[in-house]
């Protein structure tokens, strides 16, 4: 959905067409009749957990999860009409919650508006909603899944999608791009995916065709994605024509998960706004009943000690090179994740290092992860949730990003052989710096 132009994957005979390029298929004509018109419940699977949710109850977003676009210049990716020449300015009076669902609202106007860094371009002549969830919710690999409702109409251009969290220092497509959903009305039918990175096959594009008009009908679009494979159902039943195999570095990084109700654009030929079918005076809408992100894995059936430091530091030991082991601590200040306390790195304006760490013994053979939730502000030479299998092993680490929100964070896959694993967080500053923190809360380890 960033900036480009999309290739083109054939596959089963067909053109399939990705974002950024005008379809060149023509468009069969299809009976609204045959679709469900209702909502659909999701069933992940065996071996998936839910560790991500937002099902927009209330009558507001979650501001711990969602930024609001208000304007047609992204601040993280620093461009004009979203690199895409698309028609619409977004705006919070756009992007409402009701009945239980996110409503992304297009309309025509004859405002104008336009953003004093894109004058360049000109007026937009549509407002729109757009919101992502760039650092308050980032996460790597597993099952993210929404239930979405697309407007019909040549023009509309909606889009469930994810970018690398490192796109502000990277760009695009450096960063990644994974397209779950566009919508094209020359194609009705089809879901269409892709994915987008500055490494080994750099743009690839397929879809899943329905057989049926998608718009104006809740359909379930999603993504399994691993460390070297993604795969893009449709209903949880049609499987995209191919699946992508990887092993770009864009991928193995967290991303953040975007959605938006674009109109027209260069996947439309940059048409001209007359052309889009928007009159003014209507409106057409996007609604999400949910989106969840689930990870493989269930649990390790081993109860650690005091995995929400309720009870102080106990079951949980501290190391440290450089006598900085009060540097982490249990404490209340800001809330726990759950209940009242987390455990914290921090110094006030000094250098430290600790690992603070819970050795757990008869495991039976097999992999596991380490799940927390972690929230951090601040630079560290070091932040890790990590695992080892004895005192001198190589660790099994991720590296903490930022999280202005709790974010659940979780190590790659260790095997264990010999029952043995250590497993916790390790933060290191050379730099005295009072604002640096990571808070942690609710551990808990998984098979796999």
């Amino acid at each position: 959905m960033a900036g480009r132009t999309e290739t083109w994957l054939v596959a089963a005979g067909l053109v399939l067409g990705g974002c950024g390029s005008e379809v060149a298929v023509e468009p069969e004509a299809v009976p609204l009749a045959s679709q469900a018109q209702k909502e659909q419940a999701y069933d992940p699977g065996a071996g998936w957990n839910l560790v991500w949710q937002d099902d927009f109850g209330g009558t507001g977003l979650n501001a711990a999860n969602w930024n609001v676009l208000t304007s047609n210049h992204d601040p993280v990716t620093n461009n004009c009409n979203f690199g895409t020449g698309e028609l619409e300015f977004p705006r919070a009076q756009n992007v409402t919650v009701s009945g239980g669902k996110l409503i992304l609202t297009a309309e025509r106007t004859t405002d104008g508006p336009y953003d004093s860094r894109c004058a360049g371009y000109g007026p937009r002549s549509f407002y729109s909603g757009r919101i992502h969830t760039k650092g308050k919710v980032e996460r790597r690999y597993g099952k993210l899944v929404a239930s979405i409702k697309v407007p019909s109409g040549y023009g509309m251009w909606p889009a469930f999608w994810t970018l690398g969290a490192n796109i502000s220092n990277v760009g695009w497509p450096a960063s990644g791009e994974i397209d779950i959903l566009e919508w094209h009305s020359n194609e009705p039918s089809w879901m269409k995916v892709a994915t987008h990175s500055s490494n080994g096959v750099q743009h690839w594009g397929s879809g899943a065709n329905r057989g049926y008009s998608l718009a104006d009908a809740f359909h379930i679009y999603e993504v399994e994605w691993a460390a070297d494979r993604m795969v893009f159902k449709l209903d949880n039943q049609v499987r995209a024509n191919a699946d992508f195999f990887h092993n770009d570095p864009a991928f193995q990084q967290s991303h953040y998960i975007l959605l938006n109700l674009a109109l027209g654009g260069n996947w439309y030929n940059n048409t001209s706004p007359a052309a889009v079918d928007l009159p003014l005076g209507q409106r057409k809408t996007m609604e999400v009943e949910w989106v969840r992100w689930y990870q493989a894995g269930s649990s390790s059936g081993v109860s650690l000690a005091n995995p929400g430091f309720e009870a102080d530091m106990s079951g949980w030991s501290t190391w440290s090179p450089n006598g900085t082991e009060a540097a982490d601590f249990s404490e209340t200040y800001n809330g726990g994740h759950s209940g009242s306390y987390h455990l914290s790195h921090w110094t006030n304006a000094t250098p430290f290092e600790v690992w603070t760490f819970q050795a757990v013994s008869g495991l039976a053979s097999g992999n596991y992860k380490v799940r927390a939730w972690v929230r951090k502000g601040g630079s560290f030479e070091l932040a890790r949730i990590q695992a080892k299998t004895c005192g001198s092993c190589a660790p099994a680490f991720t590296e903490l990003g930022t999280y202005g929100a709790w974010t659940l964070v979780e190590s790659p896959a260790i095997s264990v052989t010999g029952g043995y694993l250590e497993l916790g967080f390790h933060t290191r500053a050379t730099t005295g710096n009072g604002a640096n923190f990571i808070h942690m809360d609710d551990v808990e380890l998984v098979r796999l």
